[in-house]
């Protein structure tokens, strides 16, 4: 009878077997392929902000709400992490800014906080540019939908414009027919005079449009009549969502909430920015419960 077996030796074992013997080499502990990262630890939501002055109004709403600290990457990315406890339920919620105005740096924004937070809720708060006539500055608007309307072709007889819509998801859109009905619709900022809070549609381009004239205020109006403001961050949130989250999870549903601090025309300015993006910060915060 052959003799069966396993012998050691070093970084190689050798198997007996009645015809014989193979060798197999045992891998290294440094040759070893390294175990996949971590999937990062999920929060409740995740907020975009592009300028300054949005992002210091919405730091301080969140903070009269809990406890804030400041996080910087090894790529050198700011966050601003805040916790609460709301009805016995911890909230947690990270909000960073993005490097530029635009949409693609939009998207780079989503990207960082899905690696960071992977959140269960994307949202961008910030200003906008008021192009309904029903519409007065101060007021916020709750996207709806978003309508990009940069996508177009240019023919030698002129511009064929090919908006793209962005709907906000059902259970977005249940969260804020419950908030309104708390509320009522338009809702009187209370702590803001005669300035509202109401939903729509909202423009998103890359464009920042400073004429009353512009065929992009034209396009919108010929797409529905019922677009409320401009802004130029809106489609590059939505486009990231729809494009896939990380880590193989469903999409997040996301939200737009926008205070209006000009016309979106010639006399545009930044008087009303500090305003706009306060009253846009405070309205986010009202929704959270309802969102969570």
């Amino acid at each position: 009878m052959g003799n069966n077996g396993v012998i050691s030796t070093g970084n190689s074992g050798i198997i007996q077997t009645g015809s014989g013997s193979i060798t197999v080499s045992a891998q290294s502990a440094a040759d070893a392929e390294p175990p996949p990262d971590p999937a990062p630890e999920t929060w409740d939501l995740g907020v975009v902000t592009v300028l300054s002055v949005e992002t210091r109004a919405l730091v301080a709403a969140l903070s009269l709400r809990g406890t804030q600290r400041k996080t910087v990457t090894a790529r050198r990315e700011r966050f601003r992490e805040f916790r609460w406890v709301d009805a016995g339920r911890p909230v947690r919620v990270a909000v960073t800014q993005s490097l530029h105005p635009g949409q693609l740096s939009a998207g780079s924004a989503v990207a960082a906080l899905r690696a960071a937070y992977a959140p269960r809720f994307l949202a961008l708060v910030g200003i906008a540019g008021a192009v309904h006539p029903d519409l007065g500055l101060g007021d916020v608007v709750v996207a709806q939908e978003v309508v990009h309307y940069e996508p177009r072709k240019v023919t030698p007889e002129g511009i064929r414009r090919r908006g793209r819509s962005h709907p906000v998801a059902a259970e977005v859109q249940h969260a804020v027919n419950d908030f309104f009905t708390e509320h009522d619709e338009p809702w009187r900022l209370p702590w803001a005079g005669e300035h509202r809070a109401l939903r729509g549609l909202v423009g998103s381009g890359e464009a920042v449009l400073a004429d009353t004239d512009a065929a992009e205020r034209a396009y919108l109006r010929a797409y529905n009549e019922k677009v409320l403001a401009v802004e130029t961050e809106g489609a590059g949130l939505a486009e990231a969502v729809y494009a896939g989250p990380a880590h193989d999870r469903a999409p997040e549903p996301w939200l737009m909430v926008r205070g209006m601090s000009d016309a979106a025309g010639p006399d545009k300015d930044d008087r009303h920015h500090a305003v706009a993006a306060r009253n846009a910060a405070e309205v986010f915060c009202a929704l959270l419960p309802h969102l969570l």
